[in-house]
């Protein structure tokens, strides 16, 4: 039966109910999924991907049978116990919830467990029992928010979560930003000066061509770590202003961005990542690796739809779904959010700067999106990096990872840094 459900056909779940998102594909996870497990049937967190489809489709019945066969294989994934738990709830199987809920505990001290078995507690009536179980919640992760307000609700006289101030609002990127509704290619702003294209055009033969025209469209010499580095060289920064921050947007996807933290790891190069809340819900194991390697997590909305086409109710709730899930896995707030396609405005900076959050877009982009070759992608950033540049990439398409490892050499054989966007942050703000 087990296998039966695993091996279905995408075209399958077609017709359910799948929320008409882009990103995420549900359909190409779907295969994605499909396909490692058919290499390995004891591929725990594909499994658990995999039920998370299923249940995002409606068959909750069906990721319920999924998520105890993997429970089986190993126990000890506490992942499954709250996905496990919290559709047992929905179905109305409230006691074998709480076991479960109960069960991952004893394996686990996770204060996300403690939360969602308070939800039920609280839902069921049992105050008492909600109480102690937001309280442990906090006692083990004191700056769960969610916690605190579900106390709130209880009657429990608590402080409710402050704004962040140790920071002041900003826009780091927004001094450049793109255009309201599309991308655009960004020349970088030089320390002392602009960046010399007339001679860039007689040193740099690979990237233009007769006539001084870019050779991106035509065929053009790739880029290597030579050629790279001497374009870096030219750039004036002093030794403390040499550092690039790598953002990667739309993930998790569960093929690209372990190819990617695999070269950012291996490279020890910290990076940033703007999750798709719907898409860490289902790689949920992805982005908790990635936030115990040492790399940011940043909130990229809950469905990837334009917070300045939603309005602000409907965005703070994207907002905030995705920054509870984020805290969820990875035990720490979430203040850094970048608009989905940049679309942003006044409303969307005031909207997300009250409640202490920055804003964050970027100064040179690959536009990975549209060109998929990696020669093509190295040369749309090395035509827009700067000192301090914020580079946006998309882990949900697999050229980036074809250039990385070129872009990340030439920067460091130049004396340059990798840093997160929380540490420009504090950069910006004098605090580092």
């Amino acid at each position: 039966m087990i296998f039966a459900l695993l091996f279905l056909s995408s075209s399958s779940l077609a017709g359910q109910s799948f929320e008409d998102n882009s990103p995420p594909d549900l359909l190409k996870d779907f295969a994605i999924l499909r396909e490692k497990i058919n290499r390995n049937p004891r591929d725990v967190a594909s499994l658990n991907s995999m039920g998370i489809i299923y249940a995002k489709s409606g068959r909750l019945d069906d990721a319920v049978r999924l998520w105890k066969y993997a429970l089986d294989i190993d126990p000890r994934y506490i992942h499954l116990y709250n996905n496990l738990g919290s559709a047992l709830k929905q179905l109305g199987r409230r006691s074998e919830a709480r076991l479960i809920f109960q069960t991952g505990l004893q394996l686990s001290n996770s204060y996300w467990i403690y939360y969602n078995l308070g939800l039920l507690e609280k839902e069921e009536g049992n105050v008492v029992a909600a109480s102690n179980c937001f309280k442990r919640c906090l006692q083990i992760n004191p700056s769960f928010q969610q916690a605190t307000r579900k106390l709130a609700e209880l009657g429990h006289n608590v402080q409710l979560p402050a704004m962040d101030k140790t920071v002041k609002p900003m826009t780091l990127g927004s001094y450049k930003p793109p255009v309201a509704f599309g991308n655009i290619d960004l020349y970088p702003l030089y320390p002392n000066g602009s960046w010399p294209e007339n001679q860039a055009k007689q040193n740099y033969p690979s990237i233009y061509g007769k006539g001084g025209k870019n050779n991106l469209k035509g065929s053009f010499t790739p880029l290597t770590v030579a050629s790279c580095s001497e374009i870096i060289k030219n750039f004036k920064a002093s030794a403390k202003d040499k550092y690039i921050a790598l953002t990667f947007d739309d993930g998790p996807h569960g093929t690209y961005t372990p190819q990617i933290l695999d070269i950012l790891n291996k490279n020890a190069v910290k990076a940033t990542f703007f999750i798709v809340g719907t898409r860490a819900e289902t790689y949920p194991e992805i982005v908790s690796q990635a936030s115990q390697a040492g790399h940011a997590i940043g909130n990229h909305s809950w469905g990837h739809k334009s917070l300045a086409k939603l309005s602000t109710l409907a965005g703070l709730e994207s907002l905030n779904k995705t920054n509870e899930l984020i805290s969820g896995l990875t035990g720490t707030t979430c203040y850094i959010v970048r608009p989905p396609f940049g679309h942003t405005s006044q409303r969307v900076k005031q909207m997300i700067h009250k409640q202490g959050w920055h804003e964050i877009m970027w100064d040179s982009d690959s536009r990975d999106w549209e060109n998929k070759n990696p020669d093509h992608i190295l040369f749309k950033v090395m035509k827009s990096i700067a000192p301090g540049s914020i580079i946006l990439f998309h882990d949900i398409h697999p050229g980036a990872a074809g250039m990385l490892q070129t872009l990340i050499t030439a920067c460091k054989n130049n004396g340059y840094r990798f840093i997160t966007i929380p540490e420009l942050i504090e950069i910006a703000a004098g605090t580092s």
